[in-house]
């Protein structure tokens, strides 16, 4: 398995339709919020008004005026302005609405989320594997480095009669500086990326 790890950087990859729907969702997410606080000043303040809400009495025009454009073909009246009474009324079934609509587009976006994760793993999945890769090539490097290391203070320490060797950063034990054991996150990471296909038995072996 062979990637260029300088062009895996570099790349950026376009977004996926779930991404470009999250982002809508997100932009809607602000608008519906906005329009949300809009609400609240303008309800507040007809409530500090003293203002009560009341549902409108029809929906439609006077029934004597709808008969008159029905008979002679006169215009119908153009529909007379809300009260503020009815404007409150209206402004508060509009939040209503508004708290409806976010809590659906909250079901949307976690629904979209889990589908751009899956297109992104997808699209990203030769960079991942390069990337676990690359890690493992780093803990046989380090393996191999420490059994150096481990080399180089013996045969001084051998020079020294067994006296301390006062070595500059010389640390030699835990999971990153001991030496390997079977059975730890680090044996256990390359056993799962031999599994995965990523690494070879060999490779570990002639690491050894």
């Amino acid at each position: 398995m062979n990637f260029e790890r300088n062009n895996m950087a570099a790349k950026r990859p376009e977004p996926t339709p779930a991404a470009e729907q999250l982002e809508a969702i997100s932009r809607k997410r602000v608008a519906l919020n906005a329009r949300d606080k809009d609400i609240l000043a303008a309800v507040l303040d007809l409530e500090h008004q003293g203002i009560r809400p009341q549902e409108k009495s029809t929906s439609g025009p006077d029934p004597r005026d709808l008969a008159a454009s029905l008979l002679d073909g006169s215009a119908l009246p153009a529909a007379r302005p809300p009260t503020p009474g009815e404007e409150l009324f209206q402004l508060l079934v509009e939040r209503q609405a508004i708290t409806i609509a976010l809590d659906a587009l909250a079901e949307r976006e976690n629904q979209a989320r889990r589908i751009a994760a899956a297109e992104a793993l997808q699209e990203t999945a030769a960079d991942w594997l390069e990337i676990v890769r690359q890690r493992a090539l780093a803990v046989l490097t380090l393996r191999r480095l420490n059994q150096e290391a481990a080399a180089f203070r013996d045969r001084l320490r051998r020079i020294a009669g067994g006296n301390p060797t006062n070595l500059i950063c010389d640390f030699n034990s835990g999971p990153v500086f001991g030496p390997a054991t079977i059975g730890d996150h680090v044996y256990s990471y390359l056993e799962a990326c031999v599994k995965a296909g990523v690494l070879s038995r060999s490779e570990i072996n002639n690491a050894a």
